[in-house]
């Protein structure tokens, strides 16, 4: 079966692209990169994934849902956010290796994509991006095989689900080492908020505040919210805009390459110059990050695919194995250093 990843390589765009167009939200695309991606669709025989609709309370089997609760807005979907479009696009291909078909809801409500799932039936069900609490009541509901991307919680709650993550904590002191050791003297973490993740990875951060660099030099080290909303963002961005002339030497450091790039476009529209006013730096080295960023990103590199594809594998061993016990996972990171600081 043809994937959205292979319609990706084949059109040169990015496989959250070709899923914006696949599900009609192709208005930030150009008409003739529509043209195309639906030529290649028809060319290369793609089969659209069935309406969830129709599959309520039928027994279909070899169906895998894929749960994303996601904490920021996003214009149009989150899809658009490289980091989900490539982890779907690859965990698609993953199932469709093994057999099985792929079913996709999103929301920042959780009650609504509990209820949601409740009526599907499905063979088991990957989770992104919830909390660890949250995937142990969505299994004690479905008691079904269940595997969770990047499930967050307090220091040392125990995983109630497997899990497949990140040393994000690690992440976090890598990039703030690099900033320190490039002596800029204040370094903000932006991030939604306090939460999730982006917790992790400012823990990671505030691990480094005893250190002689930050210590005996009066570095500062602080977390700055953006909010969850683009308006929220903007405004935050401003602010970062009137306060550069007036900061010691300065850098940012955001919970994602989309948060950074995002920070990167408003600050240059008001007249900031990157990195000679301020350092930006971001995390997941996203192929946006890598080919279209100016200057180009120095970010944290995570394995988005690799990621996928032990979810994927653990959960299908599961399946096939119903006395296989899934392990937890956690992927290593390391230091992209580009331009932007």
């Amino acid at each position: 079966m043809v994937t959205i990843r292979e319609i990706a390589e084949r059109a040169g765009v990015s496989t959250a692209t070709v899923s914006n167009v696949i599900h009609g939200k192709s208005r930030k695309v150009s008409a003739e990169t529509v043209a195309r991606i639906r030529h290649l669709m028809d060319e290369m025989g793609y089969e659209a994934q069935p309406d969830p609709g129709r599959l309520e309370g039928r027994n279909q089997g070899k169906l895998v849902a894929v749960i994303i609760h996601y904490h920021l807005w996003f214009e149009e979907s989150v899809l658009s956010d490289p980091f989900y479009g490539v982890v779907t696009g690859s965990i698609e291909q993953e199932l469709r290796r093994e057999g099985y078909s792929m079913m996709l809801y999103a929301s920042q409500d959780i009650e609504e994509i509990i209820q949601t799932l409740m009526k599907w039936d499905v063979d088991g069900v990957i989770a992104v991006s919830f909390s660890i609490s949250d995937c142990g009541k969505l299994y004690n509901l479905l008691r079904k095989p269940m595997i969770s991307i990047d499930a967050y919680g307090k220091p040392g709650e125990e995983y109630l689900v497997p899990d497949v993550g990140l040393d994000d904590e690690g992440g976090g002191r890598l990039m703030t080492q690099h900033l320190l050791e490039l002596g800029y003297e204040t370094i903000y973490v932006g991030g939604a908020a306090d939460f999730g993740i982006d917790h992790r990875r400012w823990l990671g951060v505030q691990s480094l505040r005893d250190s002689p660099l930050v210590r005996e030099e009066k570095r500062r080290l602080e977390f700055l919210p953006l909010g969850s909303s683009l308006r929220e963002r903007e405004k935050r961005y401003r602010e970062i805009a009137r306060q550069v002339p007036f900061k010691r030497k300065t850098a940012i450091f955001f919970t994602s390459d989309t948060l950074a790039m995002e920070a990167m476009s408003y600050l240059a529209e008001w007249g900031v110059r990157v990195p000679l006013d301020i350092g930006i730096a971001g995390f997941d080295n996203s192929q946006e990050a890598s080919r279209f960023s100016i200057p180009r990103l120095t970010t944290v590199r995570q394995d988005f695919s690799r990621k996928a594809c032990i979810a994927v594998q653990e959960l299908v061993t599961s399946l096939r194995d119903p006395a296989y016990q899934a392990r937890c996972h956690q992927l290593p990171v390391s230091l992209v250093s580009r331009q932007s600081v």
